[in-house]
């Protein structure tokens, strides 16, 4: 079906300007002429021109042309017959032509369309390239922002490493002087305990050799006992504030401890890193509190060792009784 563009009788007013300009009649002679139009809108016209041409050519055969004159009727009669024929030949041919032209020009207008459809395909190809190279940027662009946040992480984790390692050093400094100091603790109340020790026994033995003396030596251990209960108190307070230094420590490393897991909530595997590390902490702490318990059992113990001492310095001062 021809297209509503160009019409059959603006091709065919082409045409016969054409024809008298002594021009070769096609489809791109036409288009030159009209100015617009598609290939196959002014293809379709001109076979139908085409068909009607050959159509009117073989309804109006000439006849007598350029008859002789002076010849008889029968020379007329095939003379007309032989035009007819010749005219009627033509008529094939031309009809064959018409054919031949039909069929090329559906060829042509099968290639436009298949040029048609290439140049689409070629067009949608070249809209999906241009997908495919956007996403491909975007891709990369969002891989650039994962890298850089990557190293951003990597080194907050490094930093976090190294904090928590420099925690760990504090840790041991403060477990090792308290180590130390329980230390020191414990081999000042052996030599105390070794001492008094020693003096109950040169004081049994003088009880022995003088009751006279044993009020006065009764009086100095007494003295002493009570200037040691003072030195043992100041130590005691002495070795409480130290604890209370040490609880100090460890309340502010569980703080930092505290700080180190917020700041490590958004990773969760430095986050389960940080509270292993916090509960072996805690474990230290626990173990320092069993420690100084044990300690302060041990004071105590050492306490009713004195006051069982002093029992027995009093008991040792009374005067025997008459049997």
């Amino acid at each position: 079906m021809a297209r509503n563009g160009i019409r059959y009788d603006d091709v065919c007013r082409a045409i016969d300007t054409l024809q008298q300009r002594g021009e070769a009649i096609s489809v791109q002679k036409v288009r030159e002429f009209l100015g617009t139009g598609s290939y196959t809108t002014i293809s379709d016209h001109l076979r139908e021109w085409r068909l009607r041409q050959s159509g009117d050519s073989v309804q109006a055969i000439p006849r007598n042309l350029e008859r002789p004159e002076g010849l008889d009727a029968w020379v007329s009669d095939i003379w007309d017959k032989a035009q007819r024929a010749a005219y009627e030949k033509l008529a094939v041919y031309r009809q064959e032509a018409d054919e031949q032209i039909r069929e090329a020009d559906d060829a042509s207008h099968q290639a436009r369309r298949q040029c048609e459809d290439a140049e689409q395909r070629l067009q949608a190809l070249n809209e999906h390239m241009l997908r495919v190279q956007e996403r491909l940027e975007n891709k990369t662009t969002e891989a650039a922002h994962l890298q850089a946040e990557l190293q951003s992480l990597q080194s907050a984790q490094s930093q976090q490493q190294k904090r928590i390692v420099q925690l760990e050093q504090t840790c041991q400094r403060h477990q090792s002087s308290l180590e130390q100091a329980e230390q020191q603790h414990r081999d000042a109340m052996a030599k105390q305990h070794q001492a008094n020790q020693t003096k109950l026994a040169q004081e049994e033995k003088r009880h022995e050799s003088a009751e006279s003396r044993l009020m006065g030596l009764l009086e100095d251990a007494r003295q002493e006992r009570l200037k040691q209960e003072k030195q043992y108190e100041q130590r005691l307070a002495s070795l409480d504030q130290r604890c209370e230094r040490l609880q100090h420590d460890l309340s502010e490393q569980r703080r930092q401890y505290g700080q180190l897991q917020e700041s490590l909530r958004a990773d969760k595997v430095h986050m389960e890193q940080a509270e292993s590390e916090k509960r072996v902490s805690d474990d230290r702490v626990r173990s320092m509190q069993q420690e100084r318990q044990r300690l302060e059992s041990e004071l105590k113990n050492l306490r009713a060792a004195n006051r069982e001492l002093h029992d027995r310095l009093s008991r040792a001062a009374l005067p025997p009784t008459a049997s």
